[in-house]
């Protein structure tokens, strides 16, 4: 099964009258997820304010926003918008990542329009979380990082951004903090073996190699949020890649054991 990109579907709470009059209170118009889980934009039926005086933009006061379900935690939010304009974003801030179980429920606290009208504080908008797989930002060191890497590649520490749009930057540091990036895009598939994933990776910079191999996601871990492993498949230099039945530490057939398996902690 192949990891959706698309925004979740919205339920939005509100009511089909006269949405342009400013006598009447602003509403919800819509809400967007963005396909990282980060962002959630939400549309209303006219210009809003922070203050009654309507001179303030929207801030993280101005809403109640609450997760529910799945393994996600959410750990504050920041707030973009233009005083006067019909769409705000929600930046949200996970300290665990997403199982697409969780759903956000966006709630007006202090809302105006131009009159100074503030919003029910029945309007609710809500949106469902993606399961991402290994979408996010990735933070690898000490221990947790493979001990394949730290005693044959002189690895340090890793950081891996894998983007929504299937590309990836990884930047390998060495002790003395002396940076490698690499570059690619790559194609993730969930298995049927629990929640691992393979994963396919074409490096184009700062060579072309093909790795594979597998992941899982693993939430509220010791120490880590993320197991992977994987090898070069090509050039073909020998190595069997890891699987799903075979586990972690499968990586040419066991012979590596577990010293390819590399941790890392989420940082989005």
């Amino acid at each position: 099964m192949m990891i959706a990109l698309l925004s979740s579907a919205v339920f939005i709470s509100c009511n089909d009258d006269d949405d342009d009059d400013t006598s009447n209170p602003p509403e919800f118009a819509g809400a967007n997820l963005s396909g990282d889980n980060m962002t959630v934009t939400v549309t209303f039926t006219q210009g809003v304010y922070g203050d009654e005086a309507a001179t303030e933009p929207l801030t993280a006061n101005s809403f109640a926003v609450v997760l529910a379900g799945g393994s996600a935690v959410m750990d504050g939010i920041t707030v973009e918008h233009t005083a006067g304009a019909e769409i705000a974003e929600i930046m949200i801030n996970y300290t665990e990542p997403a199982n697409g179980e969780e759903v956000i429920t966006v709630e007006p606290l202090f809302i105006y329009n131009s009159e100074g009208v503030a919003m029910s504080t029945d309007q609710m908008a809500t949106v469902q979380l993606a399961e991402l797989g290994i979408i996010g930002e990735w933070y690898s060191s000490g221990n947790n990082v493979a001990p394949l890497l730290a005693t044959y590649f002189n690895v340090d520490s890793i950081y891996a951004n894998f983007n929504s749009d299937q590309t990836y930057v990884v930047e390998s540091y060495d002790p003395d903090g002396v940076k490698t990036e690499y570059t690619g895009t790559f194609t993730q598939t969930k298995s049927d073996v629990g929640n691992i994933y393979t994963i396919l990776l074409n490096q184009s910079t700062p060579s072309s190699i093909t790795s594979e191999g597998i992941f899982e996601v693993v939430p509220n871990g010791d120490g880590f949020d993320l197991k992977y492993e994987v090898v070069q498949t090509e050039p073909d230099i020998g190595n069997t890649p890891p699987t799903p039945s075979g586990g972690f530490g499968s990586s040419n057939n066991g012979e590596l054991g577990d010293s390819n398996i590399q941790k890392f902690l989420i940082l989005n």
